[in-house]
């Protein structure tokens, strides 16, 4: 089969662009992203980030990429779209402090589906840190990023939901934006607009 034709009719890409050249791939991962343990019984499982490197490595799929350690998203990274207020408490709150903020865990949503543990807000530095990198390689040159512990898409400005606590995906939007222009196709009422 040709290389440039593979993944026509599904949804992956063929590993050779139409300029008949090979796609570069970076690939983000932090080894100790598996050790964070949202808790017993809680469906969340980052130790599955873990195995999934695993079996790229067993699979030979490493050397077919570049793979990066993520550096940790910083605060002004996190506000750029959270509340500052929001991204202080997730930098605070311990499983140790947590009966002590009862009030702001409510406000923030963090509970029974978002967890405190051990850890939180490096998990969120990490997973976020992935997604930001890997916009800043594709804003550079790289035809696709991997990130498998982002994509935690619930989180909201100011507070936590379904299992995720930082939204990666706006803050890797917000670096592509950096680079790229967008359309916005709005109803024939309206205007076409550009931002």
């Amino acid at each position: 089969m040709d290389p440039s034709s593979a993944g026509s009719g599904g949804n992956s890409r063929p590993s050779v662009g139409p300029d008949g050249q090979k796609r570069r791939v970076c690939y983000f991962y932090d080894p100790d992203v598996g050790n964070y343990y949202y808790g017993q019984g809680h469906p969340m499982k980052p130790h599955r980030i873990r195995m999934t490197h695993s079996l790229l490595a067993r699979y030979g799929l490493l050397n077919q990429m570049q793979v990066y350690r993520p550096n940790p998203a910083r605060d002004r990274d996190l506000c750029r779209f959270h509340a500052d207020d929001y991204i202080n408490f997730l930098r605070s709150v311990t499983p140790e402090t947590q009966q002590d903020q009862i009030r702001l865990l409510k406000r923030f949503n963090v509970g029974e589906d978002c967890p405190v543990f051990d850890g939180l807000y490096s998990f969120c530095q990490t997973y976020a840190g992935a997604s930001v990198g890997g916009a800043v390689k594709l804003n550079h040159g790289h035809d696709i990023a991997i990130n498998w512990s982002g994509g935690l898409h619930h989180a909201k400005k100011c507070e936590a939901s379904g299992f995720c606590y930082v939204n990666d995906i706006v803050l890797a939007i917000l670096e592509l934006l950096k680079h790229h222009e967008v359309m916005i196709m709005v109803p024939q009422r309206y205007s076409l607009g550009l931002f």
